[in-house]
């Protein structure tokens, strides 16, 4: 029996290999604006030259004059993510954006082996993963940088460690979600350790991005967010792909193109927190290692579809909550009742997005909504599935001292 699992495990990942690693590797190779990794790489250039990496023209300017791209989208990460990206400053575009994918591709090893000693996930759950979940690769040929941030925030949630769910929310501000899990235990050592270390980070970047300037991404641009402004992003809201919670209600209230209609924002505004709080409600004593995964990865899932863009290449932080549900069900901490769920949210979540319009267009019309926002609906399945898991991981004595 064992022996079968190799062979499963081993047919998987080269599955993998062909159908998810090459074509993306070569999509990277062949893209001369490297995507969505431009932003970065010419903002850690243009901080380290002494410029304003938030002066989105300048960077475009940087594209136009090695001749890359014609524009640039807007840097609107917080200032110490500047710190993680001083390996590219002196690289060029084409060598930043391969040497990222690599980066990239060994941030998928290092949470399996995290999921793996964290709560025991098996390899063939995270071999069919790894396998069929089409924005794995998606991810990667975008050049974004969710992977190692998720990679620092799970590290962090199973060492219960501040000062890397810190790291990761200096990186994509959203991970600080993790934070009110213990705050609700009053656990407060890591949310104060998380405090200490998000300043320390934004000092120890000064050198990088004056003060002036990060006074501007606390008081402009981040604040922006909630309304969908990502500081002169010029992608409509109104995309098909967009599967966050902001977006239905944009659809029903608008729709705004760049920006969420008033009562569209404070409708999803107060949907955030009250999931927020049903979730640290349920989790607020301790579990075994998997209880406080799924936990984690009920926040995950909320992460994910709060803010205004939820696009394919952000449900790759979603590998957390599928490996803790695939490990569930493994286990059979999920009977034989949760399956149908799992297998529609999975499938619903899982499929490329090439294959989804395709079927749009091969369907009458009346299913055609319901397909746009299918991947929404099995994300919702997904957070129905992590709470599920939490529920039978067994409270622990010791829950309020975590």
């Amino acid at each position: 029996m064992r022996g079968m699992k190799h062979i499963v495990v081993a047919g998987l990942v080269a599955l993998y290999l062909v159908t998810g690693l090459a074509p993306s590797w070569e999509a990277t190779r062949a893209a001369k604006g490297a995507r969505d990794y431009a932003t970065y790489h010419y903002a850690v250039q243009e901080a380290v030259g002494g410029g304003d990496p938030y002066d989105t023209q300048a960077l475009g300017q940087r594209g136009k004059t090695e001749r890359t791209r014609s524009s640039v989208h807007p840097y609107f990460y917080p200032p110490p993510f500047l710190l993680g990206m001083l390996w590219a400053a002196p690289l060029s575009l084409s060598d930043g954006v391969r040497a990222f994918y690599w980066l990239n591709q060994a941030c998928l090893v290092g949470l399996g082996l995290v999921f793996w000693r964290w709560f025991r996930a098996p390899w063939v759950v995270l071999a069919f993963i790894l396998a069929t979940f089409s924005p794995i690769p998606d991810n990667a040929k975008m050049g974004q940088a969710n992977l190692p941030v998720l990679l620092l925030a799970s590290l962090g949630l199973w060492w219960r460690s501040g000062l890397l769910v810190a790291g990761a929310a200096m990186a994509k501000m959203s991970p600080a979600l993790y934070l009110c899990l213990w705050a609700v235990r009053r656990n407060l050592r890591p949310v104060v350790v998380a405090g200490m270390t998000a300043v320390g980070l934004s000092l120890s970047a000064l050198w990088l991005v004056p003060m002036e300037l990060q006074e501007r991404f606390y008081t402009e641009i981040l604040p922006g967010f909630s309304r969908g402004s990502y500081h002169g992003l010029r992608v409509p809201i109104t995309l098909p792909a967009n599967h966050s919670i902001p977006d239905l209600f944009n659809q029903a209230f608008g729709p705004g193109r760049f920006e969420l209609p008033t009562v569209a924002r404070h409708l999803s505004g107060a949907v955030t927190l009250v999931l927020l709080a049903g979730i640290c409600w349920w989790g607020r004593v301790r579990r075994d290692a998997l209880g406080e995964a799924a936990l984690a990865g009920a926040l995950t899932v909320l992460l994910v579809i709060t803010p205004v863009y939820t696009y394919e290449h952000h449900l790759v932080l979603l590998l957390l909550p599928l490996a803790v549900v695939g490990t569930a069900l493994w286990r059979r901490r999920l009977g034989p009742g949760w399956w149908p769920l799992a297998a529609l949210s999975y499938g619903a979540i899982a499929w490329p997005l090439w294959l989804l319009r395709a079927t749009q267009k091969a369907l009458p019309d009346g299913f055609g909504w319901w397909l746009q926002e299918s991947k929404f609906f099995g994300i919702v399945g997904l957070l129905l599935l992590c709470l599920a898991a939490a529920g039978r991981g067994g409270a622990r004595a010791d829950a309020t001292s975590d």
